[in-house]
């Protein structure tokens, strides 16, 4: 409430001026000031720059420069002929990479590098009704000196029909062996990740 003078004198119009103003002043301030103090800085916990030590928890997951995930593509041309009539299980053959591994734009296996088969399971024709069959994994790789040991998807493969000459009756039908020949292409797919830092000590 505004204080009541008598006489309207130019000290008591600027009384009265001042004392509006300083009224409007106190009504506009703040409760609290809400600005940082001088001489300190309040930093959110988002503002703070990141710690140069230790692992991103991002980075736990991400694939190696040197494995090879589990899935991939193995395709290969057989060095050697491989045929139901004359392997047994347990038999190895060589083959090399026909197409590079590449990994995240990275070739991890070059197309050529040697690589190992092992035949599982063969059987020859033994009848007219009963077909030869081949089943035949790879085992290992050879990065240059070093022998790293895969596991892929098995390839079963068994012969088909052959017509033969016969009585006058007519030609009459049998069952073959199966044989892929020098430079047959196969493809494999890796059954696990492979690392390419574990070796194989027995060359």
């Amino acid at each position: 409430m505004l204080p009541r003078f008598t006489h309207t004198t130019p000290v008591a119009r600027l009384l009265s001026s001042l004392w509006i103003i300083i009224l409007a002043c106190s009504c506009g301030r703040p409760p609290y000031d809400t600005s940082p103090s001088t001489g300190a800085s309040q930093t959110l916990p988002f503002d703070r720059k990141p710690g140069t030590i230790g692992i991103s928890p991002s980075r736990s997951w991400l694939p190696s420069d040197s494995k090879i995930p589990e899935g991939t593509t193995i395709a290969v041309r057989l060095l050697s002929q491989l045929s139901s009539a004359s392997s047994h299980a347990g038999d190895t053959f060589n083959a090399a990479l026909d197409e590079p591994v590449v990994i995240d734009g990275q070739t991890l296996l070059a197309s050529g590098t040697p690589l190992t088969g092992r035949v599982l399971e063969a059987k020859i024709s033994g009848s007219s009704i009963e077909p030869g069959y081949l089943r035949i994994v790879l085992v290992a790789a050879k990065v240059g000196s070093r022998l790293v040991m895969i596991e892929t998807s098995s390839i079963f493969a068994k012969g088909g029909p052959r017509e033969e000459p016969s009585a006058p009756s007519g030609p009459s039908t049998s069952r073959e062996d199966i044989v892929f020949d020098t430079g047959r292409r196969l493809n494999f797919r890796l059954a696990q990740t492979v690392d390419l830092q574990k070796v194989d000590l027995q060359k």
